[in-house]
């Protein structure tokens, strides 16, 4: 079957059985975007796990026309079936506005933060300071140098694809969670939960953009495959450079280090 893409109500519930498929449940190749109005989130993704992947988009972000458009870009280049829970009339607004735009755009757009955070465990920030790069799941999984069969984005829902990339956030203590449930093994979304502090890289977002390496999703902002550290890293936050124990909590090492890269760089997250 050639990949389409299906418009469904704003209201679409039906994400465990594939009502364009004969009710099977859903296979790897669909993905579906949901755009509402209003809610009580801007932006939520998951639930891959149980059914469809989702990317579920507000009208409270400003930004929601090109993260729809980016969506469609990505998804289609990875040859995804697509479900667009939205109007016609949003989706061809959307599409106005996009104009000439790419999700692999050479530039930061207006909205966009100059700075991009990369978490990860004490293990690994070893590991990438000796091989002064960081690398995705899929290229470390190749080379021998994690054993596990599954990275932990695997149980929070995430497409495979995903695997592929190097994921960044815009700050804030959700990377921390992710660093966490790695270490524990588990989904951990107690953010007051202690663990052991590993490192927080702060990434020129310009430059990467502007090498060609940026890839917008829709609901994140990434690198492909790898990125070395020293051309675009502006800043690396560990316990030690912050004078406090690495036995922390990951809201409280990610408020510091956002705190002190503030101060550090003179701009806010």
């Amino acid at each position: 079957m050639s990949k389409k893409i299906y418009f469904a109500d704003q209201s679409f519930d039906q994400t465990t059985a594939n009502p364009y498929n004969n009710n099977l449940p859903y296979a790897d190749d669909w993905i579906m975007l949901q755009l509402l109005e209003t809610a009580d989130f801007k932006l939520f993704t998951g639930g891959g796990r149980e059914g469809i992947f989702r990317l579920i988009l507000t009208k409270e972000n400003l930004d929601w026309a090109y993260r729809v458009c980016d969506f469609i870009q990505y998804e289609s280049a990875h040859n995804k079936n697509m479900i667009l829970a939205m109007t016609k009339e949003d989706y061809e607004m959307a599409q106005s506005l996009y104009g000439n735009h790419s999700y692999a755009d050479r530039f930061l757009r207006p909205y966009e933060q100059k700075a991009l955070v990369h978490t990860t465990t004490k293990e690994s920030y070893v590991s990438i300071m000796q091989d002064g790069c960081l690398k995705s799941w899929n290229v470390l999984k190749t080379r021998g140098v994690i054993m596990e069969e599954a990275p932990i984005g695997r149980l929070l829902g995430d497409p495979s694809d995903y695997s592929d990339y190097i994921m960044f956030s815009d700050g804030g203590v959700f990377s921390e969670v992710v660093a966490a449930s790695k270490q524990k093994g588990k989904i951990e979304m107690d953010i007051d939960s202690p663990y052991i502090a590993g490192a927080r890289f702060y990434f020129d977002a310009n430059r990467i953009a502007e090498d060609g390496l940026l890839i917008r999703d829709g609901g994140h902002l990434k690198v492909k495959d790898r990125l070395p550290v020293a051309p675009y890293v502006h800043w690396i936050a560990t316990p030690e450079v912050l004078g406090i124990s690495e036995n922390t909590t990951p809201r409280f090492f990610a408020e510091k280090a956002d705190s002190a890269f503030a101060q550090r760089f003179k701009t806010a997250l």
